[in-house]
């Protein structure tokens, strides 16, 4: 008997007629029906405290599966704004102590951009041989060309400048919020309102820069 090539076909994986692994789309990102089920369950699941004080891993209920199926829920800002805008909607007139707003959600996008533009600037610094300036190792274009190290400073600065406002936020935890939260992307619901303190602080510091 001749062993046949390829890959070896998947098991206990939905399939088209045409044998074809069934695929859905999310958003623009197009995923099997066994992937869709895992990324499903996973979002579902949330971290609590029982009543003995213990660390437990359960389904939450205020998440059905239909809106965990929702894009904004591959990110934890963006399911605390659709909740926060959802509930803002029902009560217009009331203050909702687990408010989370547009801006709150923009801000936190921008950090995150800050962020990544300092760990390329900081990256680039880095001793290397100069072999790997060509392009082949992926660390082109030239980091000394003057106008791309001063690019690099500004991201270095602008990253300072942010990090120094979250420190000063008056929350001692707003860094660990930005961290968990916004690049970890871990649901920290005890951690919102330091989260939110630190996210004001960083408005208020681009909104001076923006005015000066």
């Amino acid at each position: 008997m001749t062993k046949r090539g390829g890959r070896r076909k998947k098991l206990n994986v939905a399939r088209e007629p045409s044998g074809r692994i069934q695929r859905v789309t999310i958003g623009t990102e197009s995923i099997s029906i066994l992937e869709l089920e895992a990324i499903t369950w996973k979002r579902r699941q949330r971290l609590r405290t029982d009543e003995h004080g213990n660390l437990r891993v359960d389904t939450n209920p205020d998440i059905s599966p239909v809106e965990a199926r929702k894009q904004e829920y591959g990110s934890v800002i963006s399911a605390w704004l659709d909740k926060s805008n959802k509930a803002m909607k029902r009560n217009p007139g009331c203050p909702h102590p687990n408010a989370f707003t547009q801006m709150h959600y923009d801000t936190a996008q921008r950090f995150a951009e800050i962020r990544q533009r300092w760990l390329a600037a900081i990256d680039a610094g880095r001793v290397r041989s100069s072999s790997e300036f060509g392009g082949v190792g992926g660390h082109a274009p030239d980091p000394f060309i003057p106008s791309i190290s001063q690019a690099e400073a500004k991201a270095i600065a602008d990253f300072k400048a942010a990090r120094r406002a979250i420190l000063e936020c008056g929350s001692p935890l707003g860094m660990m919020a930005i961290e968990t939260i916004v690049i970890e992307n871990q649901d920290a619901e005890d951690m919102r309102g330091d989260l939110r303190q630190a996210l004001n602080s960083l408005a208020r510091l681009w909104k001076l820069q923006a005015a000066a």
